[in-house]
């Protein structure tokens, strides 16, 4: 079992976070592009199985992270991030138990969390009014939930925070479950302040890069269709950065002194 120290480090710790995590993306851009495409794709077309998809999908969530934090570690020592990485967690049996668990934990929490948050919704959303078959954009500007949608994000920021290192302590570590749920809520606690900084720069990039481009596109006279259409490749790319910095926060964080080796499915 690998020992486990949390380190805590102060708030500027999260920009540091988001420059290794565009250090990674520029090594390998097409690479972690196209894994990240690969990733939320299949989330996505799981989750549209009726019933059963969006529980699946989100009990995947643990094996996900696991290989999205090893393409980080892929990219900083010089190699690609393949898409065989989203694999890695499904070979060994043992892992492959753990963050089963962990993902039905995962499941669970979130679910009930959407189940509340629907029931909250549920007054705002009866106004809301159907033209031709289609909701009545007016109608449900009006009576929006901002309510229950801030409710439920006050009460998922728990659930990230026991789930945000569980996969990498059960299936690296050896830690049993309940250990992992609370050292990872234990980590991110310790370290709320440099998180709170990486969420404030993430959300201040993309707000600029998406307030200038649409300005700069609007100035050049193009279509709301078009513009939205070269959105897509600028959400993509601080989506891809924004999980690249996964590796380096596991790192700084909870990996002990002397990297923890690879498992050894991937280091044949």
């Amino acid at each position: 079992m690998q020992p486990v120290i949390v380190r805590k480090l102060p708030a500027r710790a999260g920009l540091k976070w988001l420059r290794e995590g565009l250090a990674l993306y520029r090594r390998q851009p097409f690479a972690f592009t196209s894994l990240v495409i690969l990733y939320t794709t299949a989330m996505a077309l799981i989750s549209l199985v009726p019933f059963i998809g969006l529980p699946i999908a989100l009990t995947l969530i643990p094996f996900g992270t696991i290989g999205l934090t090893l393409a980080g570690r892929e990219a900083e020592r010089g190699a690609i991030p393949m898409p065989t990485l989203l694999l890695a967690p499904f070979r060994d049996a043992a892992q492959r138990k753990s963050l089963s668990y962990l993902g039905f934990i995962n499941a669970g929490l979130t679910l009930l969390l959407l189940s509340l948050t629907s029931l909250l919704a549920a007054d705002d959303m009866r106004n809301w009014k159907m033209l031709d078959g289609q909701i009545d954009k007016a109608s449900a500007s009006e009576n929006f939930p901002w309510d229950a949608l801030l409710v439920s994000g006050i009460a998922y920021v728990p659930i990230l925070m026991v789930t945000w290192f569980a996969p990498q302590l059960v299936a690296w570590h050896g830690q049993r479950l309940g250990k992992a749920l609370f050292f990872s809520f234990f980590a991110c606690w310790r370290n709320r302040w440099p998180f709170v900084t990486l969420a404030a720069a993430l959300f201040g990039i993309t707000f600029a890069t998406v307030f200038v481009s649409s300005q700069l596109l609007q100035a050049l006279g193009l279509s709301p269709q078009l513009i939205q259409m070269l959105f897509a490749p600028i959400v993509l790319i601080l989506v891809s950065v924004s999980y690249a910095t996964q590796y380096p926060i596991y790192r700084s964080l909870i990996e002990p002194p002397g990297a923890a080796p690879l498992p050894a499915n991937l280091s044949r």
